[in-house]
């Protein structure tokens, strides 16, 4: 008998055919036609700042986020086409959009992803309210049923979860296997408008965003994109290298950049895992050292190791991974610090005047990344430095990060905050001794903040106010309201005694006035 049902396929970070258990499930319904949306959020287009980090909102997105989710959005559109099918967009409130569609379009249910975050839950919950709701588990290495425990009983630290995982799944092998795209989907339904619609036609206004060439690797949005990239990494030289290259600053291939598509489900990370076990069999024959290959080339499993695990976290604390962590501070501090009011807008401007740190600010608002090591750095500065509250740095994160996935952005500031599992006090970054183990030369820094080229290479770019501090010109010391000529400021935020060791060699320097346009490699 010939079905003539419609079912609708709900996307949200999913957006990839291949290894994709939402198709699966479509066709296991045999509809005779498949209505597949994506819901752009009510505060995708809100100004910055709008939405309160205390709240079960999402938070507005960069637009260096709009073009990466444009860019993956279109993708997905024309792999869809190709198999008979087409992708709806729209934007608002999901809970509200989505049983409208589906009555709209007499479908007989809706298929999901079984959501992670809280906002997204909560949307789930209020559609499964209205019409059928059937949820897939997807986007993670294993199922919750696939768990060696229960969720009550996720360990408090990633050591132990590792090691339980490690212990049920001896290798890659034994991990659940992704599956394949689908060959064909069922027509989209008659009278049922495509492509964007309404209000998310304002996505495509952030095609003009360009990103910073001194980052380095232009990110593409889209599944083509992102298993070139999976191919293109796994080599001796990139991935046989990772766990030795993975905490440099800069460079296309330093790092795997695999989350910027992980976060919007362009690419899954069983893919990951499939793929990175094919490459560590031919080791031997591609490489000299196939053993310490094979070790560097395994931290990649670790890393999706700790996405799951932040993930799993997430999904059990729910509301609590949004609160201060802190009995009776659950309010946000916004001036933790009354002398310098203005900390967090100056860590987000990049202009804390410790070159360290805004070398990470002013290279996350160009380019939508940052490496794990200068995220851990700028965290730590505003956490425990700067005495902000960590869900404002998790906000701005949120916004500007192309990799952004609530799980992993929200689990780690809670992390180095010492509120979340395995806390402690002790994860407190001193920027000095980071800036010289990884920027001994001042080379990064002034990649991104030129004003300081004029100084000589070496620590002196780290800690300008010292070198500063011999006025022999206006342009280097001068400037009104705390600021150089050049618009650098003079002294940093806050100062930290520990930071005095590392710096014992830093000594005033002549230094001639800044100029706009000069690219002094010292």
């Amino acid at each position: 008998m010939t079905s003539t049902d419609t079912w609708l396929v709900w996307l949200d970070d999913d957006l990839r055919l291949d290894d994709n258990p939402l198709w699966q499930a479509a066709l296991e319904e045999h509809p005779a036609h498949l209505l597949v949306v994506y819901i752009l959020p009510e505060t995708t287009f809100q100004p910055v700042g709008s939405v309160s980090p205390d709240a079960a909102r999402l938070q507005p997105l960069s637009v260096a986020r709009q073009r990466f989710l444009l860019e993956s959005l279109e993708s997905l559109q024309a792999g869809l086409q190709t198999l008979g099918s087409d992708l709806l967009i729209l934007q608002g409130d999901a809970a509200h959009l989505i049983p409208e569609l589906a009555r709209q379009h007499a479908c007989r249910g809706v298929i999901a992803r079984r959501a992670t975050g809280l906002v997204e839950r909560r949307q789930q919950q209020a559609v499964a309210a209205s019409c059928r709701l059937r949820q897939v588990n997807s986007g993670l290495l294993l199922d919750e049923d696939d768990l060696p425990f229960t969720l009550s009983e996720l360990p408090e630290t990633f050591s132990a979860f590792r090691r339980k995982l490690e212990k049920a799944y001896p290798d890659i092998q034994a991990m659940p296997a992704p599956m394949a795209a689908p060959c064909a989907l069922p027509s989209w339904p008659a009278q049922a408008p495509r492509g964007m619609q309404g209000s998310a036609r304002r996505l495509h206004a952030a095609r003009d965003w360009q990103s910073d060439p001194r980052g380095e690797h232009a990110f593409l949005g889209g599944e083509p994109a992102a298993l070139q990239r999976l191919e293109h990494y796994l080599s001796p030289e990139h991935a046989g290298q990772y766990k030795t290259t993975r905490n440099r600053l800069s460079g296309a291939d330093f790092s795997t950049r695999f989350s910027a598509w992980l976060a919007l489900g362009c690419l899954s990370p069983r893919r990951i895992l499939d793929r990175l076990h094919t490459f560590q069999k031919t080791l031997p024959e591609l490489c000299e050292t196939p053993q310490a290959a094979f070790k560097d080339s395994d931290w990649i499993r670790v890393e999706l190791l700790w996405r799951e695990y932040f993930h799993w976290d997430t999904r059990q604390l729910g509301r609590q991974v949004f609160l201060a962590g802190r009995p009776g501070t659950d309010s946000l501090r916004h001036e933790a610090c009354a002398a310098i009011p203005d900390a967090l807008a100056r860590w987000q401007a990049g202009m804390t005047g410790v070159p360290w740190v805004d070398a990470g600010m002013r290279e996350l608002a160009a380019t939508g990344w940052l490496s794990n090591r200068m995220r851990q750095n700028v965290a730590s500065y505003l956490i425990k430095d700067l005495g902000v509250d960590w869900r404002l740095g998790a906000a701005w994160f949120e916004h500007q990060l192309l990799d952004h996935d609530v799980a992993s952005n929200w689990g780690n500031w809670r992390y180095l905050a010492g509120v979340g599992r395995d806390p402690r006090a002790d994860r407190h970054f001193n920027m000095m001794k980071q800036a010289r183990q990884h920027d001994p030369l001042g080379h990064h820094v002034t990649r991104w903040i030129p004003e300081l080229e004029t100084l000589p290479a070496g620590m002196q770019r780290h800690a300008p106010w010292i070198a500063w501090s011999f006025r022999v010109t206006p342009g280097a010391s001068g400037g009104i309201n705390g600021t150089t000529q050049s618009g650098y400021p003079r002294q940093p935020l806050h100062l930290v005694d520990a930071w005095q060791p590392h710096l014992s060699d830093v000594t005033p320097t002549r230094v001639k006035p800044w100029l706009s346009g000069s690219f002094e490699r010292g």
